[in-house]
């Protein structure tokens, strides 16, 4: 079997990553949640929570998949730099909207 050479402080940057969009993500269902319970959601809520994901996972898509590339041009012989770059642009996308939502409905929260 091949193994491939951790990244290190990368692959560490991308658990953190990883733990970080987790919570947020965690903490955004559990407001959308509530608010639907609730019935205090701001309007078109329910409809944002269903179109706004294939963007977003297309975006994060095309994002890891640039990554990767670039990744293996400048180390062709390391895949696993490459995937973590991978992973580190997927997360970056989905972490950047899940955080607007949350500052978003934060606001919501905090004014309603």
């Amino acid at each position: 079997m091949t193994r491939f050479k951790s990244g290190g402080a990368a692959d560490a940057a991308l658990m953190t990553g990883m733990m970080q969009l987790w919570m947020e993500a965690g903490s955004v269902i559990a407001m959308r949640t509530t608010m639907s319970l609730l019935q205090t959601a701001p309007d078109g809520e329910n409809l944002r929570m269903v179109t706004e994901k294939p963007a977003v996972f297309l975006r994060a898509q095309i994002a890891a998949t640039s990554a990767a590339g670039a990744s293996l041009m400048r180390r062709p012989f390391d895949p696993a730099a490459a995937m973590v770059a991978a992973g580190r642009a997927w997360t970056g996308t989905v972490s950047r909207k899940t955080s607007a939502n949350r500052r978003r409905l934060n606001k919501h929260i905090a004014g309603a």
